[in-house]
């Protein structure tokens, strides 16, 4: 890491006396480059969610049906949760070399689609967040891409469940409080 550099890092601390460090430079979806994202959706391009709501566990398994006439190497499939991540829901930047439209947000999970034919199933494990999903496929590689279409969204029956409970430290070094979602 460069000195001064805090792009991709945050200082952390893990106890009253232990600070470090944490690179985020190998995490997979800081590859992507999405404010270089480009939309050119294009009618002979299908991708299709399998369900359109899951079941009633944390976790479900979603299979992503393509058929893309045109197929290249650095096709891949992103996840995006909420749903609707175009320039309809969000408000545009203040950089003026930004043009319409926008892709406000970006992917939680991606696949490469690794097809000659033009056709795949891909499995995505999702996990409740309490959010609709989508998928939609890019070509260009993570540091070109181009959105080419976008599936059919999906969301889980009860997305208000309790889910798992989590721990967070308390006024003391030595308290944990846990919090239980509902």
């Amino acid at each position: 890491m460069q000195h001064g550099s805090y792009r991709n890092s945050v200082f952390h601390q893990f106890e009253p006396s232990l600070w470090c460090w944490i690179e985020f430079d190998g995490q997979p979806l800081s590859k992507i480059a999405i404010h270089k994202a480009v939309v050119s959706l294009q009618s002979s391009v299908s991708i299709t969610a399998s369900a359109s709501v899951l079941g009633t566990k944390d976790t479900e398994w979603v299979t992503v049906d393509l058929d893309y006439p045109s197929p290249s190497g650095d096709d891949w499939v992103g996840v995006f949760s909420p749903a609707k991540f175009n320039s309809t829901t969000c408000w545009p930047g203040s950089d003026p070399k930004e043009q319409a439209p926008y892709i406000c947000s970006a992917p939680i999970k991606y696949k490469f689609v690794n097809s000659n034919t033009g056709k795949a199933s891909l499995k995505f494990q999702l996990i409740n967040q309490r959010a609709d999903f989508s998928f939609a496929l890019f070509s260009g590689g993570l540091s070109n891409p181009k959105l080419v279409a976008v599936s059919n969204s999906v969301s889980f029956a009860n997305p208000n469940a309790p889910l798992y409970p989590r721990l967070a430290q308390g006024k003391s070094w030595d308290e944990v409080s846990l919090y239980l979602s509902s």
